[in-house]
């Protein structure tokens, strides 16, 4: 016979969600100027460099000089991205008494009709983000180009509640977004069937502790 004296006290339950993963959005406001002399400045070197060919398929990547191309704009996306990785890094716990810093860099993309990124991860870096100068047309999200980034647990997809638990997680583009997330987060941008190009900023930051 059962004891029916013995229960779970569901007060009493320690629940811990561990090994999270962080995706940041932020969406900036007042850059409609920012993003026009940017567009500018990223479609005029567009016209004058050959594209770096690394996860793009399609479309126009700059070597990941962006940072050095000088002036006001380029310096405050530099800032922009730079805050964000600070707080960002700060909602880590586990880091939040270590001193350190962050080597940024960073390249232009442009992506027009037919165009997109395979999926990939970006090696030796903390932090990987994109900020969408100009997202291009708003779309049904079948069309626009959604930026994918995947569980990289893939053992839950057979185990643990399989296909209940979601194996993607989707970004719609827009302009003014800044995202950020993992550097070793498998991550990819679907086709975009837009008229007009899109254009964005993609960075990776590098953790440095600082010397005591």
């Amino acid at each position: 016979m059962a004891n029916t004296n013995i229960e779970i006290n569901e007060e009493k339950i320690k629940h811990e969600n561990v090994f999270s993963l962080p995706i940041v959005q932020y969406q900036t406001t007042n850059t409609d100027k920012l993003n026009k002399e940017l567009k500018e400045i990223i479609l005029k070197k567009e016209n004058e460099l050959p594209t770096t060919n690394k996860s793009n398929q399609g479309g126009w990547q700059s070597e990941g000089d962006f940072f050095r191309w000088g002036g006001e704009s380029v310096e405050t996306i530099y800032n922009l991205f730079s805050k964000l990785i600070e707080t960002s890094t700060k909602k880590l716990n586990f880091v939040e008494n270590i001193p350190m810093d962050f080597h940024i860099y960073g390249w232009a993309n442009v992506n027009r009709k037919g165009h997109s990124n395979i999926a990939h991860i970006h090696p030796m870096s903390t932090w990987s983000g994109t900020y969408y100068v100009d997202a291009g047309d708003d779309m049904d999200e079948s069309k626009c180009g959604l930026f994918e980034a995947f569980n990289p647990n893939l053992s839950h997809l057979t185990s643990f509640f399989p296909g209940l638990l979601p194996g993607e997680h989707f970004i719609k583009p827009k302009t003014g977004l800044m995202n950020l997330f993992p550097s070793y987060v498998r991550h990819g941008v679907r086709t975009y069937y837009g008229e007009n190009p899109r254009i964005c900023i993609a960075i990776n930051a590098s953790m440095k502790i600082k010397a005591p």
